[in-house]
């Protein structure tokens, strides 16, 4: 017996109407016209972040971590510095570029982690259920009794402040959500007939998992990892504001705003910027979330 995802993907010739599971949530999608223009700015800024070193190389845009104490704290709209330039003569916009390739990445890399920690643990409690499901819901209890910014500040003490360190960091302990969540939809899907069939045929726990269960679960997994790239994007912020992030002359978003809150009451916009930036694309993330999770949801579909 088919499952629902392999039910909606197949034609209806009878009736012209129906289309696949996929293609009917992107046309609703498409309907968000808020989630449509989220989108559309989150591949903007993703863009702009990959192309920077080009934009650089080609004079566009300064060196980030070049310095020009002449040219300190120009104002917005200046002769070569279109958002100014910080307290060292540092030009903003290439800043608020080149940070982007820290925040965007981190934000969404974390995501794979809590995938495959947060999605494989509770894949397999859901399905195989008794003490192993016991054992691993109480690991994810304990996980879950940490404050998230504290134990992430203890990993990155620990371990030091570099790249990779804080993206283990964020997404090693932001995995506990995804698996009660994917907990919980395999304990539904796994009693359905279209299952239990499977099982009849003998087919093996891991063609169960990967055939049945991971692709019906698909929809909340994929709305959960998308407001979760935010949430990350927050905390890598939050941890260079308070010094113990990404260190200088690597510019982030998190650093300028710290860097800038010195001189806030003089030159507001050393501060505005990178929150605008920050905020904006946090915005844009969790529209794109709504936007998925209407767009997923059955009871939705019309």
């Amino acid at each position: 017996m088919a499952s629902p995802a392999m039910i909606a993907e197949q034609v209806d010739w009878e009736n012209p109407e129906q289309i696949g599971l996929w293609t009917d949530a992107w046309t609703r999608f498409r309907r968000n016209r808020l989630a449509v223009a989220s989108l559309v700015i989150v591949v903007v800024m993703i863009v702009l972040a990959i192309i920077a070193p080009l934009l650089q190389r080609v004079g566009i845009i300064p060196d980030p971590t070049a310095q020009d104490v002449v040219n300190s704290y120009a104002s917005p709209g200046s002769p070569g510095h279109l958002l100014g330039t910080d307290d060292l003569g540092r030009d903003v916009l290439s800043k608020i570029l080149f940070g982007a390739q820290v925040s965007l990445s981190i934000g969404i890399f974390v995501q794979f982690i809590v995938l495959g920690i947060g999605g494989g643990i509770g894949l397999v409690a859901g399905y195989y259920g008794g003490w192993v499901d016991n054992a691993l819901m109480r690991f994810t209890d304990i996980m879950y009794a940490f404050p998230d910014l504290l134990f992430v500040l203890i990993i990155v003490a620990a371990l030091g402040p570099t790249y990779l360190n804080i993206l283990f960091a964020i997404g090693f302990v932001a995995w506990v959500g995804l698996a009660r969540l994917v907990r919980g939809s395999v304990l539904s899907i796994k009693e359905k007939e279209y299952v239990e069939a499977a099982h009849a045929a003998g087919s093996s726990p891991s063609k169960i998992i990967l055939k049945h269960l991971l692709p019906n679960s698909l929809g909340p997994v994929i709305v959960t990892l998308t407001f979760g790239i935010p949430a990350a994007i927050f905390t890598e912020a939050v941890l260079d504001f308070l010094g113990v992030g990404i260190r200088p002359p690597q510019p982030t978003w998190g650093v300028m705003v710290f860097d800038g809150y010195a001189a806030v009451d003089s030159y507001p916009y050393l501060v505005i910027v990178p929150c605008v930036a920050l905020s904006l694309t946090m915005l844009a993330f969790n529209f794109i979330g709504d936007g998925l999770r209407d767009a997923l949801d059955p009871r939705m579909r019309r």
